[in-house]
């Protein structure tokens, strides 16, 4: 299963775990969230193709979602950041964009985001649709 950070919850992720549903989730940016982010280092970052040379990489690490929970598990963290676009206004502010999404899916890390992220650009054209 695919989701946006709309299915970001303890629930959906228990019940995917109990009747064996993989999963491959968008987390909610949050402090915490930038605090896992930040401690990846820099030597995990593996570029991707993408249109400015050296402009998207991806990286992974452990994340323990819903800590609070008695059946908390660790999953899989996978991040992609993006450098601005070069003269957009989130240039001023940010060195990088980060998406970052939980899955407990078996894979190399680069083949599941790209994934992701291609289920994610068929629901939005079916939401335009």
């Amino acid at each position: 299963m695919r989701a946006d950070s709309g299915f970001y919850g303890h629930e959906v992720v228990a019940v995917c775990r109990k009747m064996g549903v993989r999963f491959s989730i968008t987390i909610r940016q949050s402090p915490a969230t930038g605090r896992l982010i930040e401690a990846i280092p820099e030597a995990a970052w593996m570029p991707i193709p993408y249109w400015i040379a050296g402009g998207v990489d991806v990286a992974e690490t452990t994340s323990t979602p819903f800590k609070g929970e008695e059946d908390a598990k660790p999953a899989r963290l996978i991040v992609r950041r993006v450098k601005p676009t070069p003269g957009c206004q989130l240039a001023l502010f940010a060195l990088y964009d980060f998406h970052a999404f939980i899955t407990d899916r078996d894979g190399e890390t680069l083949e599941l985001e790209a994934d992701h992220r291609r289920h994610a650009e068929i629901e939005n054209a079916i939401r335009d649709l």
